[in-house]
C-alpha cells in the first residue's frame, strides 16, 4: 500500500517538457514544447498550493533513456538537494518512455524522497491520489510507452534504410566539395568553390604522391579556409564558437580521402 507523504511548507515545483527529435520531424504540435509548457502552466495556475515553479526542457532528445537528458539530470540534482520536491509534466510519455526506469522512479525513487509526482493528462498525482501508485494504471501505461518508442524506432532505423537504398544522403552536412540541393536535402549537388580544393588534394595524394603533412602545407600556404570555418562562412554552421583557427589538419585531409562519397558512392 502506498504511504501518503507529508505536505511540505510550500512545493518547490519543476516543469519537466521533453521533445525527442522524431516529435520534431513529425512537426507535432500536440507534443511541442510551447504546447507543453501552456498545458503545465494552465494546471499550475489553478493550484495554488504549487506556487512559483522552475522549467526543465530537454528539446531533441529522446525519451527511452533519463542519462543522457542534461535538463533531467539537472532536475534531479535539484530532487536530491532538496531544491524539487514536486515535479509536473503534461502526461508520461514526456516524462519517460522506458517501462522500467519510469516504474523505479515514479513508483520506488520519488516517494523515497517525498517527491510529488504529477503527470496531467494521465491525471496522476501522487500526493493527492497516492492510491495511483498501487493501480495497475501507471505500470500499463509506461508499458504502452515503451512499446511505443521501441517501434517508432524501428520505423526510423526502416525509413532511414529505404533512403539510403533509394540513395538520399542523410548527413547533417553535404561533404567538403558538395552542397545540398536547395530544393532537395537529400541530394548533393557540387560546390563550385570547394569542389576544385577536393580534386586538387586527390591529385596530390595519389598523382604527386605527397604526404598528409606536405598537403596540409600547401592548403595552409595557399590560404584555403578549412571546411568547418568555411561551413560558417557560409552561414551553415552559425554557432559563434567554432574550435580551431581556420587552419587545415592531417585529420582533415584524411577523412576527405578516405570519404566513400568522392568514389560515387551515397553513405550516410
Amino acid at each position: 500500500m502506498a504511504r501518503r507523504m507529508a505536505k511540505p511548507a510550500v512545493w518547490k515545483t519543476a516543469i519537466y517538457i521533453r521533445l525527442s527529435k522524431e516529435d520534431s520531424r513529425d512537426k507535432s504540435e500536440s507534443e511541442s514544447v510551447a504546447n507543453q509548457r501552456k498545458i503545465c502552466q494552465d494546471f499550475i495556475a489553478l493550484q495554488p498550493d504549487l506556487g512559483e515553479y522552475v522549467e526543465m526542457v530537454d528539446d531533441g532528445f529522446s525519451g527511452t533513456s533519463y542519462e543522457n537528458r542534461p535538463a533531467f539530470q539537472k532536475m534531479l540534482e535539484g530532487v536530491k538537494s532538496g531544491k524539487i520536491n514536486c515535479v509536473v509534466t503534461k502526461d508520461l510519455s514526456r516524462f519517460m518512455r522506458s517501462y522500467t526506469d519510469a516504474g523505479v522512479f515514479i513508483e520506488q525513487v520519488f516517494p523515497m524522497l517525498g517527491v510529488r509526482f504529477i503527470s496531467i493528462l494521465d491525471i496522476i498525482d501522487t500526493f493527492n491520489k497516492p492510491e495511483d501508485l498501487d493501480s495497475i494504471l501507471i505500470p500499463i501505461k509506461n508499458l504502452l510507452h515503451d512499446s511505443y518508442a521501441r517501434d517508432t524506432s524501428v520505423k526510423i532505423r526502416s525509413v532511414f534504410k529505404a533512403k539510403q537504398q533509394r540513395g538520399e544522403y542523410l548527413g547533417d552536412y553535404a561533404p567538403y566539395g558538395y552542397l545540398k540541393a536547395p530544393d532537395n536535402c537529400h541530394k548533393l549537388v557540387i560546390d563550385p568553390e570547394t569542389a576544385p580544393i577536393v580534386r586538387q588534394i586527390f591529385q596530390w595524394a595519389y598523382e604527386d604522391k605527397a604526404g598528409l603533412n606536405t598537403i596540409v602545407k600547401l592548403l595552409n600556404d595557399a590560404g584555403i579556409t578549412s571546411p568547418s570555418h568555411y561551413r560558417k562562412q557560409i552561414g551553415l554552421i552559425t554557432h559563434e564558437n567554432l574550435l580551431g583557427n581556420g587552419k587545415w589538419q592531417t585529420f582533415t585531409v584524411n577523412r576527405i580521402l578516405s570519404n566513400e562519397v568522392y568514389t560515387g558512392d551515397t553513405i550516410r
